[in-house]
C-alpha cells in the first residue's frame, strides 16, 4: 500500500478522535487489518506519535500560525499535527514526504485548507530543529516546562507534582511517552508460567515473569499478539498492574465483579484461584456479549454468570457476597500512554462528573457486601477526586463500613510498596505497567 494511503488512514483516525471523541486504538486496529506488516506498523506509529506529542506539537505550530491551533477546524489541526509529528518526532521520515504526502492526505478531509497545511508544514520543516527538541519559552516555570516536554496538560502535571513529588511525577510522565510492553495473563489452563514462557520462546517470543502479579508475563520481544496462544484466547492480554489489583480481593467461593467487561479482572480472579465462580455485571448489552465471548474463548464461560445489569442499581437477587470488586469507570489518567487522546480532551472540571458516577456506583455496590465482607474499589485514575474523595464521601454515609489497609505481607513486592499507611493504593505509570488506584472497604461483621 502506498505511504500516502497510510497517511490518509492515519489522518482519518485522528479526525475521528478529534471530531467524534473516538478512541484511537480500536480504530487503528480496524484500519490496519489487511495492511502489510510494515504499513500497519507505520500507521500505528503515525497515530501514536501524533497523539502523544499533540500538545508539544501545538506549541511549535503556534509559532507558524496566525491563530491559536485549537481554533482551527479539527481536520485541519489533525493534518498539521500529523505532518509536524513526522518532521519533529520521527527521524526516519524524509521531510519532503512528511510535508507533501500529508498535504495530499489533507485534501481528502479538508480540501480547502490544503494550502494552509502546506505552507505551515514547510515553515516547520525549514525553521524547526529536526528531529525537534521543543523550544521552550525562556520564562517558562518548571511545571509548564515539564508539561511541554512531556506533552501533558499543564493542570495535570501540576497536580501530579503536588500529589506525588517531582521525582515520581517525572517518572510517570516519562513512562507515558514510551510504548507499553504487552503483558499477558498466564492462565493455568494454558500451562504453568514456565511452560508458557518456553512455548513462546520456541516461537521466537521472549517474555519474563512480572513482579507485579503471580501470573503476569511481560513480553520483551516478538509479536506475541499474533501467537496462537493469544489469538485463540488461551492467554489474555492484561496489564500487569491491572492483574495486581485483583491481589487485593480476598479469596472467596463466589466473587461479584461489577462493571466487568471486557473481562480481564474476571478472568484473573478465576486464573489466580481467588474465586471459584464469578458473577460478572456490565450495564450495556454489547459489552456483556463481548465479556461472554472472551470468557468462552478462554474456556472459562461455565465459571461465570454474565449479567447485563447496572451496578448502580443493586441489590441483586443472588444476595450478598464476601468479596466484591468494583472497577469503576473513570477519567483514565493512569492510562495516558495507551490512550493518549485523553490528554487532549480531559479537563479539570470533568473530574466532578466522573466522581458523581463513581459515588453512585460505590454506594450501591456496598449493598452487595455481606457482613464481615470486603469491597475493593479500583480505578485507572490517579486523581484524588475519583478515589479518596469518593470513598470518603460514601463512607461518611455508611457507618457500617471502614477503609482498611491491605495486609502487605502476602502482596507482590511492588504492589505492597504502593500501599499507603492509611490504606489507599496508588500505582503510578511505569516502564512496564499502567497507573491504578484502589481502596479496600470492609463491612462490620455485625451489620
Amino acid at each position: 500500500m502506498a505511504a500516502r494511503t497510510v497517511r490518509e488512514l492515519a489522518l482519518g483516525v485522528l479526525v475521528r478522535v478529534a471530531r467524534d471523541g473516538a478512541h484511537a486504538a480500536p480504530l487503528v486496529d480496524a484500519r490496519g487489518r489487511g495492511l502489510a506488516p510494515r504499513d500497519r506498523d507505520f500507521l500505528r506509529a503515525l497515530v501514536k506519535k501524533t497523539l502523544r506529542g499533540a500538545l508539544r506539537l501545538d506549541h511549535v505550530l503556534s509559532r507558524h500560525l496566525r491563530q491559536a491551533p485549537e481554533s482551527l477546524d479539527p481536520p485541519v489541526l489533525a493534518a498539521l499535527r500529523l505532518g509536524a509529528a513526522q518532521l519533529l518526532l520521527m527521524d526516519r521520515v524524509p521531510p519532503h514526504a512528511a510535508v507533501g504526502e500529508t498535504v495530499e492526505a489533507a485534501r481528502t478531509f479538508a480540501p480547502n485548507a490544503a494550502g494552509l497545511v502546506n505552507a505551515v508544514l514547510r515553515r516547520v520543516a525549514e525553521k524547526e530543529p529536526r528531529p525537534g527538541a521543543v523550544v521552550l519559552p525562556e520564562d517558562a516555570d518548571p511545571v509548564r516546562r515539564l508539561a511541554l516536554e512531556t506533552s501533558h496538560p499543564e493542570w495535570l502535571v501540576a497536580r501530579w507534582v503536588a500529589a506525588f513529588g517531582a521525582e515520581a511525577a517525572n517518572a510517570a510522565l516519562a513512562a507515558d511517552e514510551e510504548d507499553a510492553p504487552m503483558d499477558l495473563l498466564a492462565d493455568p489452563r494454558a500451562g504453568t508460567p514456565e511452560e508458557i514462557l518456553r512455548r513462546l520462546a520456541a516461537d521466537g517470543i521472549v517474555a519474563v515473569r512480572s513482579p507485579w502479579a503471580p501470573l503476569a508475563l511481560t513480553v520483551t520481544s516478538g509479536n506475541a499478539g499474533a501467537h496462537p496462544l493469544v489469538t485463540s484466547g488461551a492467554l489474555a492480554v492484561a496489564d500487569a498492574a491491572a492483574q495486581a489489583m485483583v491481589e487485593l480481593v480476598p479469596a472467596a467461593d463466589v466473587v461479584a465483579d461489577l462493571a466487568a467487561a471486557p473481562g480481564g479482572k474476571t478472568r484473573t480472579l478465576l486464573a489466580t484461584g481467588r474465586a471459584r465462580r464469578v458473577i460478572a455485571l456490565d450495564r450495556t448489552a454489547s459489552r456483556a456479549r463481548r465479556l461472554a465471548a472472551n470468557l468462552a474463548a478462554a474456556g472459562r464461560r461455565e465459571e461465570v454468570l454474565v449479567v447485563r445489569a447496572d451496578a448502580g442499581r443493586a441489590p441483586l437477587p443472588w444476595g450478598r457476597f464476601a468479596s466484591v470488586l468494583l472497577d469503576a469507570p473513570c477519567s483514565g489518567t493512569g492510562t495516558l500512554r495507551k490512550n493518549p487522546e485523553i490528554r487532549l480532551r480531559l479537563k479539570l472540571e470533568d473530574l466532578a462528573a466522573f466522581a458523581e458516577t463513581q459515588r453512585r456506583l460505590l454506594t450501591s455496590a456496598l449493598d452487595l457486601v455481606a457482613p464481615g465482607g470486603t469491597l475493593v474499589y479500583v480505578t485507572c485514575s490517579l486523581e484524588r477526586e475519583e478515589n479518596e474523595d469518593v470513598v470518603d464521601a460514601v463512607l461518611g454515609e455508611r457507618p457500617a463500613f471502614e477503609r482498611v489497609a491491605p495486609e502487605t505481607s502476602g502482596l507482590p513486592v511492588p504492589l505492597a510498596a504502593a500501599v499507603a499507611p492509611e490504606g489507599p493504593v496508588h500505582v503510578l505509570p511505569g516502564a512496564t505497567h499502567d497507573g491504578f488506584s484502589a481502596s479496600v472497604l470492609r463491612r462490620n461483621s455485625l451489620r
